[in-house]
């Protein structure tokens, strides 16, 4: 049996995952300081912040076996925001660290907190191209591979193409398969199939929610289950296809009427809002905060650009009002929140292009533009206001685009074993 100390440590450590990858690790922060060293104002702070730690989770190691799973961030067109909520069951640490494949291209990447976070890519397997799975536990400092379900790792196999984390033991492979871990990833278990691909997935505060499409049409309809079971229930009628948004207990996504769509905390809990473009096409879906709701309203489609005008709600979809244009370039393929008043656009056409607002939608300046032909962006999301993430391109040349600024500047994450 672990000593309490050891125990202790254990559960500093998965708290830990909330902090910026350049603080002191927990086991610094536990760790007697040098006598000989003068005491560093900083260093100060930071031993109080760990005794308060203490403090706060000696109870619960007194009166519980396990704590409950880290907070969930997820990451998808836009649909990135911190969950605070976490869910019952323990806070599983997954398979050991593998060594990670060269040549690794992303494909999909999904962040449970500025620390840890997984992308699904794939890389050259001798001769073959294989699936690959790779974790970070250090803020992408390193990255190592993790095992991915049999079904999926081998050469030419399109059976999926996202990732996503609810927390550090339940996460998705999905696409034209969906494949569930409630182990942090020691073993998968494929979804019984729910009658069409699975378009878009996003989970919050114990559930999770997905878009299942339907052959060739343009639709989607609306599952979603407790994030630690694969009950999957249909909860809503078709939708346009463009993803759903999740920010706390709320979220959101289109109809084929042009209203957005409230999905609350329930089982089978929707409820149609207002049509923010009734004269438009709603390209993409945000959620800010509990109340606010942003789309990109798609017009005037031409030449590789479209009008992309930036609506907003403050009263959780009931009430529209029109917030400014983003430049024209490119067709809109996803929106970000890092805030109420910060919104960043994802757009290509023959090149690709990243247009941000720090005012609410008045202005706009393009922070990233690539003119490599069209390169797609996926997975567009903020993990907190400062840091946000994107990918670019498509394998095996893509690559993992991060922020640290809100979005007002990119670079490529190195992925280093």
């Amino acid at each position: 049996m672990r000593s309490f100390e050891d125990r202790l440590r254990e559960a500093l450590r998965q708290r830990a995952d909330s902090l910026l990858p350049n603080q002191p690790a927990w086991e610094d922060l536990l760790t007697r300081p040098d006598t000989a060293e003068p005491s560093r104002p900083g260093h100060r702070l930071w031993l109080a912040v760990a005794t308060a730690a203490v403090v706060v989770l000696v109870p619960f190691l007194v009166v519980a076996r396990y704590l409950s799973r880290t907070s969930h961030v997820s990451v998808d067109g836009g649909q990135g925001q911190v969950d605070p909520s976490t869910s019952t069951g323990s806070g599983a640490s997954g398979p050991p660290d593998g060594s990670l494949p060269a040549g690794f291209s992303p494909l999909s990447i999904t962040r449970i907190s500025l620390r840890v976070g997984w992308a699904l890519g794939t890389s050259l397997c001798g001769t073959e191209v294989c699936t690959v799975l790779a974790r970070t536990r250090d803020g992408g400092a390193t990255w190592h591979s993790v095992p991915v379900p049999s079904g999926v790792a081998t050469s030419g196999n399109d059976g999926v193409s996202r990732v996503r984390f609810a927390n550090a033991s339940d996460g998705w492979l999905f696409g034209q398969q969906v494949w569930a871990t409630h182990d942090g990833g020691t073993s998968w278990r494929e979804v019984t199939p729910l009658g069409g691909p699975m378009i878009s997935l996003e989970a919050a505060h114990g559930r999770v929610w997905g878009l299942v499409g339907s052959g060739e049409s343009p639709t989607a309809t609306v599952y979603a289950a407790p994030v630690d079971t694969d009950d999957w229930k249909p909860v809503g009628p078709a939708a346009p296809a463009i993803g759903i948004a999740l920010h706390g207990r709320v979220g959101y996504a289109a109809a084929l009427d042009g209203a957005v769509i409230a999905l609350g905390p329930g089982p089978a809990s929707m409820e149609e809002r207002g049509v923010p473009c009734p004269a438009a096409t709603v390209a993409a879906v945000a959620a800010p905060s509990d109340s606010d709701v942003a789309v990109v309203c798609a017009a005037d489609p031409a030449a590789g650009s479209s009008t992309k005008t930036l609506v907003l709600s403050h009263d959780g979809g009931r009430t529209w009002s029109a917030a400014g244009t983003a430049p024209r370039g490119g067709q809109t393929s996803g929106l970000a929140a890092a805030s109420t008043h910060t919104f960043v656009v994802a757009a290509t056409s023959g090149a690709s292009y990243l247009y941000r607002t720090t005012d609410g939608g008045k202005t706009w300046k393009a922070v990233l533009t690539d003119t490599g032909g069209g390169a797609p962006l996926t997975d567009l999301g903020f993990t907190d206001p400062s840091h946000g993430v994107v990918v670019l391109g498509a394998v095996p040349d893509a690559e993992l685009l991060v922020s640290s600024d809100a979005g007002a500047t990119w670079t490529a994450q190195v992925f280093t074993p």
